[in-house]
């Protein structure tokens, strides 16, 4: 067979050139429509109009695991985060939505869904310490990460203090009964009382100390006047030691 002639060769590269144009464009297409058609995503569409938005929420994750680049799953997961009532995951897959399409005509609705997470995330922080329509919109975020930080700090302290307050010991008191309660006398040279019908030394001592430990220093506090417990009457003012 003989050459074919060039104007021939020249028109039939260019038919080659187009188709294969074309079937790019074709494939494209296709990429940017098949996350719409696929079958999970109609899924969550629909439970989406069933007011259903955790099993709708299902399906759309499921099309993010499974598709790279899967931008409209991420809207939709972060619209039903927010019905949800959870600004985080929301905020989390907004971004994506706009890392994926900076330049889409919903670009500017999601920016706007994004600060309505921010400002659900500060109401629902213990104590509401911000309304939301106190601070602007661009300072949210950091004012949120300075909350987090003071709570996280504020949570040490208190940590630290129940630590110390365990390692402290006092000195048991037990409270004085109402009945006798005229029979103690505080001083500025010390403690005094007054004893009362069927004390002993040592029930004493559980009065102002918690235990009979102490019985003997009381004794000895008042060796002046009371020789041995048997010596004991009502009526008696005794020191109390410290």
């Amino acid at each position: 067979m003989g050459r074919l002639p060039q104007y021939v060769f020249g028109s039939l590269l260019g038919i080659a050139f187009m188709g294969l144009v074309g079937c790019d464009d074709n494939s494209a297409s296709g990429n940017r429509t098949f996350e719409l058609e696929d079958p999970e995503f109609r899924q969550g569409l629909l439970f989406e109009k069933q007011n259903e938005p955790r099993r709708a929420l299902e399906c759309f994750l499921k099309v993010i695991d499974s598709r790279k680049g899967s931008a409209e799953s991420h809207l939709e997961a972060g619209r039903m985060w927010l019905d949800l009532k959870d600004p985080l995951p929301a905020i989390y897959h907004f971004n994506q939505y706009i890392r994926l399409k900076p330049n889409s005509e919903q670009s500017l609705i999601v920016k706007q869904m994004i600060k309505t997470a921010e400002k659900l995330y500060v109401q629902q922080l213990p104590g509401r310490p911000l309304e939301p329509d106190e601070i602007g919109a661009a300072d949210q975020s950091d004012r949120v990460r300075k909350l987090q930080l003071e709570n996280d700090r504020l949570k040490r302290e208190v940590s630290e203090l129940s630590r110390t307050n365990k390692t402290e010991i006092t000195s048991p008191v037990a409270p004085m009964p109402g009945k006798n309660a005229t029979a103690v006398t505080r001083t500025a040279t010390g403690t005094t009382y007054t004893v009362q019908q069927k004390d002993t030394l040592s029930s004493i001592s559980r009065k102002f100390f918690g235990s009979d430990k102490r019985s003997n220093d009381i004794l000895k506090a008042n060796s002046d006047k009371l020789k041995s417990p048997a010596g004991l009457k009502p009526g008696m003012v005794l020191i109390i030691p410290q």
